[in-house]
């Protein structure tokens, strides 16, 4: 989904008009879902953020501002909303920390290695630390930027690009060893 149809999206809602909401989830409510779940470990609570997070898209539309990037906009409202989950729960097991280091980040793990090793690409991510596992998911489920990242999740960029290369060299030898990490 183009920004242009986002907002196109967002229009409809903002006109009591539940087609612009349909058409959001359709595109992005299975990621949104597989988001909060490595998040949170919990299906039952990743449904019912994921329900949240499109009933909050509905009732806070007005907030939407365009050119700021659909895709952080959501992953921003998804990242806000599993922290303060957990943070109620009293399961928020990892920092944010201002680490600056700034690096091309690597390429990624081809998909056709997790198939040779017997793990899932899935499984392979689930496997790794929270806050890694969440960039990965926005970069390459999301197609985000790292700076779209590093803003949604209101980090430094070092730290996301930081972040990425540990999880990539992570889920090399995952596949490689063909367990978890």
């Amino acid at each position: 989904m183009t920004d242009k149809e986002f907002s196109l999206g967002i229009e409809q809602i903002r006109r009591g008009e539940k087609e612009g909401l349909r058409k959001i989830y359709d595109e992005y409510g299975a990621y949104i879902y597989k988001t909060f779940l490595s998040l949170v470990k919990s299906p039952q609570d990743a449904e019912d953020l994921t329900s949240d997070l499109f009933l909050r898209l509905w009732q806070r539309s007005e907030q939407f501002r365009e050119g700021a990037g659909h895709k952080a906009y959501l992953a921003r409202i998804a990242h806000n909303m599993a922290v303060d989950h957990l943070r109620a729960k009293g399961r928020l097991s990892f920092t944010l920390d201002d680490d600056e280091a700034a690096f091309d980040p690597p390429d990624t793990v081809r998909t056709d290695d997790t198939a040779e090793s017997g793990i899932s690409f899935d499984e392979a991510v689930s496997s790794l630390p929270e806050a890694e596992g969440e960039i990965v998911n926005m970069h390459i489920g999301m197609e985000l930027t790292f700076k779209e990242i590093a803003e949604a999740l209101r980090i430094p960029l070092g730290t996301v690009t930081w972040r990425y290369r540990s999880a990539i060299e992570r889920l090399r030898k995952t596949v490689k060893g063909g367990s978890a990490v």
